[in-house]
This record gives structure tokens, C-alpha cells and sequence, in this order.
């Protein structure tokens, strides 16, 4: 038993060497190698040279046969099972990160206020001219409290603070 199970693995080695292959390689590649050879030998047959024409219709049926060989070993039917169950948990293992993760969404970039640059909005300070980035709030206060309306509301004040005054006491006009 141990004879027959070592020519088998001896044949599939060779015929994988032989397509150009590793024994560790999935059935995929196999596959996929499979097809690339067959259509090259295919485009080959087609060849106004006719013993191009032949050369290539015997590799096809050598590489049939290789395939055939590989394809219904039991090595390669368990290898391609293992490989199926692997890439089934590889999908469930992603589904469930994809489930996990919020989507995310690409940050749009705005220009900086000072410089011109383009910057994330989440920034406090331009990373470039070191300017300070205000939020909507915050630029609204800036207006209404900048020193030239401070001033003019403390001159309003004290006008609004006389005539009342001046109105609640008219006697002080007299004088």
C-alpha cells in the first residue's frame, strides 16, 4: 500500500514540475496555469507551420493528460476540498470585519482660510502657516466681539448709560 500511495505522490510531483508547478500550489493556480498553457498551445495550433501545428497538438494532449493525472488524484481532490473550506472561513472571517467596521467615509479636504492650503477640517491649527482654523461658532463670536465693535458697544453703553440719566434726572441739564 505504501508503494502504490508513493508512485502516485512521485507521478502527480512530477506532472506538476512538468506544467511548471509546485506541489504546495492551490487548485487555482493549477487551473489557471492549466488554461494559459492550453490556449497558448490552441493559438499554436492555428499556425500556417504544420510541424508547429503538430508540436503543438502533442503538447496539448500531454497537457491534458498532465491535468487529467493531477486533477483525479485523491491528493489533489482532498488538497482542493481543504482549499474550498479555507476560502469559505477566509469569507466569513471578512464578512464579519466588513459587519464590525462602520463604512468609512473619505474626509474631504478644505482650503486653509490664511494660506491657502489644503488641510483636514478636524484641524485647530493650519499645519502650514500655523494659523489658528475657527469653527463656524467660533468665527461668528470673533465678529461680533473684535475690538472695533467692543469699542463701539462700550460707546453705545455709556450713550445709552447718559441719556438715561440725563432723561431720569433733567435737572442736571440745567446747570
Amino acid at each position: 500500500m505504501s508503494d502504490v500511495l508513493e508512485k502516485e505522490l512521485s507521478d502527480i510531483e512530477l506532472c506538476y514540475k512538468a506544467l511548471g508547478l509546485s506541489f504546495s500550489d492551490n487548485p487555482e493556480q493549477v487551473e489557471k496555469t492549466y488554461r494559459k498553457l492550453k490556449d497558448e498551445y490552441t493559438r499554436t495550433m492555428r499556425s500556417s507551420d504544420p510541424t508547429e501545428r503538430g508540436g503543438a497538438a502533442e503538447n496539448l494532449k500531454q497537457l491534458e493528460e498532465l491535468f487529467k493525472t493531477i486533477t483525479e488524484s485523491m491528493i489533489y481532490k482532498d488538497y482542493a476540498r481543504e482549499y474550498e473550506k479555507y476560502k469559505a472561513f477566509k469569507a466569513e472571517q471578512m464578512a464579519a470585519r466588513k459587519q464590525k467596521q462602520p463604512p468609512q467615509v473619505k474626509e474631504v479636504l478644505v482650503p486653509c482660510p490664511y494660506c491657502s492650503k489644503v488641510i483636514s477640517p478636524k484641524l485647530k491649527v493650519c499645519i502650514y502657516c500655523r494659523g489658528k482654523i475657527l469653527t463656524p461658532m467660533e468665527k461668528i463670536m470673533a465678529k461680533a466681539f473684535s475690538k472695533g465693535n467692543l469699542i463701539v458697544a462700550i460707546i453705545v453703553v455709556v450713550l445709552i448709560i447718559a441719556g438715561v440719566i440725563l432723561f431720569s434726572n433733567p435737572q442736571l441739564l440745567n446747570r
